[in-house]
């Protein structure tokens, strides 16, 4: 019985992650679209650990500013000149990073597709999302009031992303 119930608390705990890494896909697809910051935490607010995974990650990075949430707390910041954005759990884990993208750099077949299956939509943004090496575009479709996110992979595949419903 203990061991199920340590599964069911890794599941758990897995679940929560899920949710807030599409909780996390979602706001960075909103920032890229939207450019704000009015609500940046001071540095001092933000963990130890996280600061100190930062530091380990992004040595170069330049005019970074803090948002802390309720699951995760997010850095805005530069490197080279390219504005990026890194996501860490509350506990210092870093998440994942994501970055502005041009839709002429998801791969070819993806392009054709989306212009296929979405002829009538325009894109609002893309988005370079990378979670410790798997990395995945975030397109985000309008057609009027209705909007649509296409998760794209690096090898053309394209399928609707499916957000916080499940």
């Amino acid at each position: 019985m203990f061991v199920l119930s340590k599964q069911t608390s890794k599941s758990n705990q897995q679940s929560k992650k899920n949710q807030t890494m599409k909780k996390i896909i979602i706001a960075a697809l909103f920032a890229a679209s939207i450019i704000s910051s009015a609500f940046a935490a001071d540095a001092s607010k933000v963990s130890l650990k996280i600061m100190d995974n930062f530091k380990k990650e992004f040595r170069n990075a330049a005019q970074v500013e803090w948002t802390i949430k309720e699951q995760y707390t997010k850095a805005d910041f530069k490197v080279n000149g390219i504005a990026v954005e890194a996501f860490f759990y509350i506990e210092g884990e870093l998440i994942g990073t994501s970055r502005h993208a041009e839709f002429n750099q998801l791969p070819l077949s993806a392009i054709e597709k989306i212009h296929q299956d979405y002829a009538n939509y325009q894109v609002s943004s893309t988005i370079e999302f990378d979670q410790k090496g798997d990395r995945n575009f975030y397109v985000s479709l309008e057609k009027g009031n209705r909007k649509q996110i296409l998760v794209v992979s690096l090898y053309g595949e394209v399928s609707k992303f499916e957000g916080l419903g499940k």
